[in-house]
Parts: C-alpha cells; structure tokens; sequence
C-alpha cells in the first residue's frame, strides 16, 4: 500500500514540476506602433475594427505607421419567394487599407471582402437582429484578416 502511494506521488510531483511545452502561436508580435488609425464608413462598423486593430500597437516600437481604412458596406437581396417578399439577404463589408510606414514614407494597399447570408425573421425586429449577428460576424472575420495582414507585413521586415 505503502509502494502505491510512493508511486502515485512520485508521478503527481513529475506532473506537477515538469511544463507541457505550450507555447502561442503569435508570442513574437511586430514592433509597430499605429500613430494614426482614421477609418472611413459606417461608424458602428469602424468603431469595432478600430478596436480590434489598435491592439497590435505597441508604443517602443521602431516602425510608426499610420493606418486608413475606408468601408463600404452594401446589402443585397438574395432570395425571394413566390409572394415576391425577400426571404434572405446577402451584406457584404469592403474594406481597403492603406498603410503608410512614416520612417520609410513606404505605402502598402490591400483589399478585403467579407459577405454573409442572413434570413429575415417573422418579425421587423427578428430581421434586424439577424442582420447585426451577422455584422457582427463579418466585422469579426474582417478584423482578423487585416490584423493578420498586418503582423505578416510587418514581421517580414
């Protein structure tokens, strides 16, 4: 019995001082700093992806870059029925981002665009909670990209 506790010990102690080697994927972040972020488009829209990008900004860093980012955002209809009334809707967030190194005075454009389908609901209030779900969803997936886009930019240098 006595064995059994030794060993049982033993291994819990080796669990606890040995590490499982996790490690973060984007642990090294880019030295940049976001002087100035102006986005330009529905306001909801920009406030969100403004957030989410002036994460990657880091006041020690070498390279100050300035960021503008003009939105457009359109909604289409997608489905109708028999009765001709619009049974689902197609939004699409565009998205084109330019970015200025002001050390270098180097200039990057890229574009990005998200669309999502989204049903109407029984209701006018189902419908527009749908539709913000789903602006949600694509201003998520668009923060993403252009952060992502960001740090692959900037990492290479």
């Amino acid at each position: 019995m006595q064995k059994k506790i030794n060993i049982v010990l033993f291994f819990f102690i080796l669990t606890l001082s040995t590490s499982c080697g996790f490690k973060k994927i984007n642990q090294d972040r880019p030295l940049i700093h976001l002087q100035k972020i102006e986005i330009n488009g529905e306001n909801r829209i920009a406030y969100a992806i403004k957030n989410n990008i002036i994460l990657l900004s880091n006041k020690d860093a070498v390279d100050k870059v300035n960021v503008r980012l003009d939105i457009l955002t359109s909604k289409s209809n997608k489905i109708k029925d028999k009765r001709g009334r619009v049974t689902r809707y197609t939004l699409k967030i565009n998205g084109d981002l330019f970015l200025k190194n002001a050390r270098t005075q180097e200039t990057i454009n890229k574009s990005f665009s998200k669309t999502v389908d989204y049903d109407t609901g029984q209701n006018y209030s189902n419908t527009i909670n749908n539709e913000k779900n789903a602006s949600k969803i694509l201003v998520r997936q668009l923060s993403v990209e252009i952060t992502n886009f960001i740090i692959l930019t900037f990492k290479t240098k």
